[in-house]
């Protein structure tokens, strides 16, 4: 018997409106001076909506999430692995007319049945999953815009990997959507660092940047880890989603020292 399901791109597909449960997105608040979060913004009686765009790496796709069925093409753009999209569910005709705590069980009940065959015989109890990335102690934040985290993530489609890196052509793996990570957040301080007028300003942008390159080079030897998250948030400044990205060190590695 096969011990994987059908992912959710061969379950569902791409561009189709789905549900979830609004539990499996973030909780934080964007920063001190703007309380509001993504569970709040983009869902409605504990549901949120979503449309899948595509894949960036295995188990690994781009999609945007809202509070409404409707406005989930224009929602907030998130990453989400395969474990969060067990839950989703094409919105349909059957579910309109079911209360959304029957909904959120409904979603349950499915993700219960989609989990590999392999964890389904392991009789510990698994945390409720999360969308959030290893657990790290942050050393750098930056934000960026959309377009500039667009076109890294494209530009890494290009890489030509080695034989023994190779896998699912035109796919991204989790190795370099944090290379590309790490390299953007270094293409945003030079940009300002270039745009500079002030020695001491320069001084700690570089500073910054050679602490970023360090740790570029450094998740080259650590492959698997992952030293950024990303965090979608509305920019009343610029009128646009940004996106923040944190930088640092795992915890694992630093109670392991």
């Amino acid at each position: 018997m096969d011990a994987q399901h059908p992912s959710f791109s061969q379950r569902i597909g791409y561009l189709m409106t789905c549900v979830i449960p609004a539990e499996l997105l973030s909780d934080e608040a964007t920063d001190e001076q703007d309380r509001s979060n993504l569970r709040h913004d983009a869902s409605c009686e504990g549901l949120s909506y979503l449309q899948v765009l595509r894949e960036l790496s295995e188990g690994l796709y781009l999609a945007r999430v809202a509070a409404a069925p409707e406005c989930a093409r224009q929602g907030y753009t998130v990453v989400l692995d395969e474990d969060a999209l067990r839950y989703a569910r094409p919105w349909d005709q059957r579910l309109r007319d079911r209360s959304a705590e029957a909904i959120v069980a409904l979603l349950h009940a499915q993700a219960a049945r989609l989990r590999p065959i392999a964890e389904a015989t392991v009789p510990a109890v698994r945390p409720r999953p999360e969308l959030k990335a290893d657990a790290i102690t942050p050393v750098e934040m930056v934000e960026v815009s959309e377009e500039d985290l667009r076109d890294a993530l494209q530009a890494c489609m290009h890489h030509k990997p080695s034989p023994q890196q190779a896998g699912t052509p035109g796919h991204l793996s989790s190795f370099h959507v944090q290379q590309a990570l790490l390299g953007v957040m270094i293409d945003a301080l030079m940009q300002r660092l270039y745009q500079t007028q002030e020695q001491l300003q320069a001084r700690t942008l570089k500073a910054r940047c050679l602490l970023l390159a360090q740790l570029q080079r450094w998740h080259r030897t650590l492959r698997e880890a992952r030293l950024v998250h990303a965090v979608p948030r509305f920019s009343p400044e610029q009128g646009k989603v940004v996106w923040r990205l944190t930088a640092g060190v795992p915890v694992a590695s630093l109670q392991a020292a």
